[in-house]
């Protein structure tokens, strides 16, 4: 992987961890009182442990709040852990566009990283180095692929390190679905 695609794929990856923070805070439990047009819900909290993360095929170990939105055919799906005993403070997100392409995917922890750095792993469509795609079952969405983890600053050379990811959302309620 070269700088220019390391950057992309940095780019993309924080460009996620943006929509997980603000999921986060449209979870609230103090949002207000849901409009009276019954689809519409204004918090999205799965019960813990009903979604979950894998990565090269470990379970990570996880109590994730499920946060889901869409907004003009774009679906945001988040899960976080904010005191995650690996990794931190631990987000999970991705967007689907059309009810089907995946378009990002980030995984990233405020530490659990090589040589002391964040974890952070990525996919963003059209960038070199990965892959996704997403199956639904009611409001069950499974999004499963490739992404790229984050360079090694101590050896900028190397090719950064690649990890498959498979990701399970609950949503019992979609923002503005």
């Amino acid at each position: 992987m070269n700088i220019t695609s390391a950057r992309l794929c940095t780019t993309a990856l924080a460009a996620s961890a943006g929509l997980v923070l603000v999921l986060t805070g449209c979870s609230s439990e103090s949002s207000p009182a849901p409009a009276a047009h019954p689809t519409t819900a204004t918090s999205a909290t799965a019960a813990a442990d009903s979604s979950g993360l894998s990565v090269d095929g470990k379970k990570v170990a996880a109590n994730f709040t499920t946060t889901c939105a869409d907004q003009g055919g774009l679906l945001a799906l988040a899960l976080t852990d904010t005191a995650n005993a690996s990794y931190g403070n631990l987000a999970v997100a991705a967007t689907v566009s059309g009810g089907n392409s995946v378009q990002a995917v980030s995984i990233a922890g405020s530490r659990g990283g090589s040589s002391g750095l964040p974890y952070a792993v990525g996919f963003g469509k059209g960038l070199p180095g990965g892959s996704a795609s997403v199956t639904k079952s009611g409001k069950t969405f499974h999004v499963t692929g490739e992404g790229v983890g984050t360079p090694d600053p101590t050896n900028p050379t190397a090719p950064a390190h690649s990890s498959k990811f498979d990701i399970t959302f609950v949503c019992p309620t979609v923002i503005g679905g």
